[in-house]
C-alpha cells in the first residue's frame, strides 16, 4: 500500500487503493479441486486446453471456489504463449514516460554505501529488455514479461514502484500450501525456520528446517526475498517470507506460500529437510485466477490475457464526518476481545495484564485507511480517553505489517499523541520534463483565483493539485508567493527537484471540506492534551511498515522522542531497522498520472507542451493488473542540505526481539515481551531501551527554517 496524499486522490476521483504488497490470497484447501496428470474427456494434449477444460468443469460444479492444477501444467501453458514482439515494444515505449516520474531513479542507480541492495539503472535496464525483444531473444511472452519485471522493478525493492504485467498476474498463481515461522527457542538464541503447523501442533517437538530443495534453508529464504521483495531492508525482506499473527490478521500467510511465484516457477514439489534428517515433499499447485473461456492453446491464451483491457472508472471517495460507536462486536481473527475497535478493523485497542503490565495499553494500527476518516479519528481518540480513564500510563503502538494509506491520518495520529508538536512532513517532487509542464500550465490558470469563492469547480480543483504553486507550504510553513519559489530546480545527483514542501494541514479547504474532519492540532481540535509521556510510549515494528506508516514512525521517533522495537529479522546478532518498507512521501498510480495529464493538457495550446504530454498512453494500465511509481521523496531534517531521500537512510530500532513459539498462537505474548523490554528492564536480543544513547522524550533539535 502506498502513501496517499488525500488531496490528490480525492480531486482526481481516485479512492481505489491497489495493494502493491506481496500478500497472496490463499485458496481454500478443502474447497478447491485439482487437476493432476490425467486430462478430462474434453481436453486435448495441449496444456492450456487441459487447464481450460478443467476450469470449465469446475465452474459447472462449484462456482464459489477457485480451481487448481499442477504447477508444471500451468508453467507449460505459460511457456507456450507466443511473444507479441511488436506489442512488447509498444508496451515498453508506453511505460517509459511514467517511469520518468519515479522520484529517486538517480538514487536507485547510485545508492549510498550504507544501502543494502545494489544500484541499478531503471532506464538502462528497460532499454536492454527492449533491445532483447527486437533481437528475438525471448522465445515466448512469459519469458519476456518475467525478464521485464526482474530487470526493471524487482531490483527497486520499493512498495510504491511496481508494474504487474497481464500474463503473469491475470491467469495463474503458483503456491505451496505451507507457511513457515521464525522461532527463537528462548528469545535469545538465534531463530530457526519451522513449519507453522508443526509449531502449532507441538512447539516443544517441532523440528527446525535445515534445507529447502537441498539448499540451506536460511539461504533459500534470503535469496528468494532479496530477489523480489518490495522492502528496502534485508531483515524486512526476510520477515516478509514468514507467517506471523499480525500479518495473518490481514490475510497474508507469508510469502514463502507463493507471493513471488510469478517470478520463480517452483516446480511440482518443494522438498523440506528437518534437522533430524527427515525429509517431506510438499506439492506445489497453480490457482486458476483467470477466465479461461475460449482458451485452447498458447495463441488463444495470449488473446485472452494479453489483449489490452479498457480502464475501469474509479470509485468516488466515501468521506464521512458522522459520529460513530467504536465499541462493536467486530473482532480480529486470532486476537483477544478489544476494548475498542473500528468497524473496518483498522484500529483496535487492548489492555495487558500481569506483573508490571496492568498499566499498559496497546493500540494496533493495521493501516491508515483512505476512507472513513472520522471513524479512524474517533476510534483513536476514544481509545486514548478510555485508556487514561482506566489508569493506563504506558502505550504500545503496534505497527506490525502496517502498509500505510492516508498520510493526513498519519499526521492526525501523531498529533493526538503529541498535540503541541507540529509535524515536519517534508517532501519534494522530481522535475522531469513532462512533470514541469503541469505546474507551468496550472499555476498560470490559478494565479488570481480565490479558492474559497471560486465558482468554477474545475479551476478550484486545479488549485488544490500539487501543480499549483499556491498549494502546499514551504518548510517554514509559509505560502509560496510565486511559481519560481516552489518550482525553481534544486539539483541533486544531476536530477532537478522542486523546493521542499509541506501539506497545508491547517487549511480547512484541504481537510474539513474534503475529508470531513479537522486534523488534530488544527481547527476545532486545538485543545487536546498529551495523553502519554514519550518515555512511556514504544513503537512495535516487524520491518514491514511502509509508506504512511513510515511517516508516522518517523514523526514519533524524530520529533516525539519515542523508542522503537523491531521483531524478527535474519538469524544474526545485531540491530535491525523497524521500518523496512518504502519511505516515499507519496505514491501515484499510472492511471492517476494519466488523469492529471489528460486534465491539464486541455488548458494549453502550446505545441511543445502538448507533444510532451501526449507521450502518456493508457496502454500500460490496459496491459497490467496494477502499476505505480514513487512520486515524492520524504526528506528528513538531517538531510535538508544533502537531499538524500529517507528511503536511503538507515535507522536501526533501539531494541530487537526474536519471535518465540508462544507468540505464534498468542499475539499478547508479543506485546508482553515488548512491554517488558520497553518499560520493565527486560533484556533485548540486541540493544535495549533503557541503555540507548538517544534522548527519550525530547523534541528533535531545531533546524534553520523549521519550527
Amino acid at each position: 500500500m502506498r502513501c496517499i496524499n488525500i488531496l490528490s486522490v480525492v480531486i482526481a476521483g481516485v479512492a481505489r487503493l491497489t495493494a502493491a504488497d506481496s500478500s497472496v490470497m490463499t485458496p481454500g484447501s478443502s474447497a478447491t479441486t485439482s487437476l493432476g496428470t490425467t486430462p478430462t474427456s474434453t481436453a486435448t494434449c495441449n496444456p492450456c486446453a487441459k487447464i481450460s477444460a478443467h476450469w470449465a468443469e469446475h465452474n459447472r460444479q462449484n462456482k464459489t471456489t477457485l480451481p487448481t492444477v499442477k504447477a508444471s501444467l500451468a508453467h507449460e501453458c505459460l511457456k507456450s504463449v507466443p511473444l507479441g514482439q511488436h506489442e512488447a515494444v509498444q508496451l515498453i515505449d508506453a511505460i517509459e514516460p511514467y517511469l520518468e516520474w519515479q522520484s529517486d531513479a538517480a538514487y536507485k542507480k547510485d545508492p549510498p554505501e550504507s544501502y543494502f541492495y545494489p544500484g541499478f539503472d531503471i532506464f538502462g535496464n528497460l532499454a536492454k529488455v527492449r533491445s532483447n525483444v527486437q533481437a528475438g531473444k525471448y522465445s515466448n511472452e512469459f519469458d519476456f514479461q518475467t525478464d521485464l519485471y526482474k530487470q526493471v522493478w524487482a531490483p527497486g525493492h520499493d512498495g510504491h514502484f511496481y508494474f504487474k504485467p497481464d500474463l503473469l498476474h491475470r491467469a495463474f498463481r503458483w503456491y505451496r500450501n505451507v507457511s513457515i515461522v521464525s522461532i527463537s527457542e528462548n528469545g535469545e538464541a538465534l531463530p530457526t525456520i519451522k513449519l507453522q503447523t508443526d509449531v502449532l501442533a507441538n512447539p516443544k517437538t517441532a523440528q527446525a528446517l535445515t534445507k529447502i530443495n537441498g539448499i540451506n534453508a536460511t539461504k533459500y529464504i534470503e535469496d528468494t526475498a532479496n530477489a523480489a521483495s518490495l522492502f528496502h531492508d534485508a531483515d524486512a525482506s526476510y520477515n516478509s517470507m514468514f507467517w506471523s499473527k499480525p500479518t495473518a490478521a490481514k490475510g497474508n500467510v507469508g510469502d514463502f506460500f507463493g507471493a513471488y511465484s510469478f517470478l520463480f516457477y517452483p516446480g511440482d514439489t518443494t522438498n523440506l529437510t528437518y534437522a533430524n534428517g527427515t525429509t517431506i515433499e510438499v506439492e506445489n499447485k497453480a490457482v486458476i485466477d483467470g477466465n479461461m473461456t475460449g482458451v485452447v492453446d498458447g495463441p488463444s491464451m495470449y488473446k485472452r490475457f494479453c489483449s489490452p483491457l479498457p480502464l475501469q472508472p474509479a470509485a468516488a471517495s466515501a468521506n464521512t464526518n458522522t459520529t460513530i460507536n467504536t465499541i462493536t462486536n467486530v473482532t480480529i481473527p486470532g486476537y483477544p476481545t478489544p476494548v475498542i475497535i473500528s468497524p473496518d478493523r483498522t484500529i483496535s485497542g487492548y489492555y495487558l495484564s500481569g506483573p508490571g503490565l496492568d498499566n499498559v495499553a496497546v493500540i494496533y494500527l493495521q493501516s491508515f485507511p483512505v476512507s472513513n476518516f472520522a471513524e479512524f479519528q474517533t476510534a483513536i481518540s476514544d481509545f486514548l480517553r478510555k485508556a487514561k480513564a482506566a489508569g493506563k500510563t504506558r502505550l504500545i503502538i503496534d505497527l506490525q505489517g502496517n502498509k500505510g494509506g492516508a498520510v493526513l491520518l498519519a499526521y492526525d495520529f501523531f498529533r493526538q499523541l503529541f498535540p503541541s508538536i507540529e509535524q515536519d512532513g517534508i517532501s519534494r517532487w522530481k522535475l522531469s520534463k513532462t512533470f514541469e509542464h503541469l505546474p507551468r500550465v496550472v499555476s498560470e490558470l490559478i494565479k488570481d483565483i480565490d479558492p474559497a469563492t471560486e465558482t468554477n469547480l474545475e479551476l478550484r480543483s486545479l488549485y488544490y493539485t500539487p501543480w499549483s504553486y499556491r498549494h502546499n507550504l514551504n518548510i517554514s510553513n509559509h505560502n509560496f508567493e510565486k511559481f519560481e519559489e516552489k518550482y525553481s530546480p534544486h539539483t541533486y545527483k544531476n536530477t532537478n527537484y522542486s523546493n521542499l514542501i509541506r501539506i497545508n494541514v491547517g487549511d480547512p479547504l484541504t481537510t474539513t471540506k474534503l475529508l470531513g474532519i479537522d486534523i488534530s492540532g488544527y481547527g476545532t481540535r486545538t485543545n487536546l492534551t498529551q495523553p502519554f509521556e514519550a518515555e512511556n510510549i514504544v513503537l512495535l515494528h516487524d520491518g514491514l511498515c511502509e509508506s504512511s506508516c513510515s511517516t508516522v514512525s518517523t514523526l514519533l521517533r524524530h520529533q516525539g522522542g519515542v523508542k522503537s522495537i523491531a521483531m524478527g529479522g535474519r538469524p544474526n546478532q545485531g540491530p535491525m531497522q523497524g521500518v523496512g518498507g518504502v519511505k516515499g512521501a507519496e505514491g501515484l498510480y499510472f492511471n492517476q498520472i494519466y488523469q492529471y495529464i489528460n486534465s491539464v493538457s486541455r488548458f494549453t495550446t502550446n505545441s511543445t507542451v502538448k507533444s510532451g504530454l501526449q507521450r502518456f498512453k493508457t496502454l500500460p494500465m490496459e496491459r497490467s493488473v496494477a502499476a505505480g511509481i514513487n512520486a515524492q521523496d520524504q526528506i528528513l531534517r538531517d538531510n535538508i542540505n544533502d537531499g538524500i531521500p529517507s528511503q536511503y537512510i538507515t535507522e536501526k530500532a533501539d531494541c530487537r526481539l526474536y519471535w518465540t513459539a508462544p507468540m505464534i498462537s498468542d499475539v499478547t505474548e508479543i506485546w508482553k515481551s515488548a512491554a517488558n523490554s520497553a518499560f520493565n528492564g527486560a533484556k533485548c536480543a540486541y540493544g535495549g531501551i533503557s541503555t540507548s544513547k538517544a534522548k527519550r522524550g525530547n523534541k528533535a533539535p531545531p533546524v534553520h527554517g523549521l519550527n
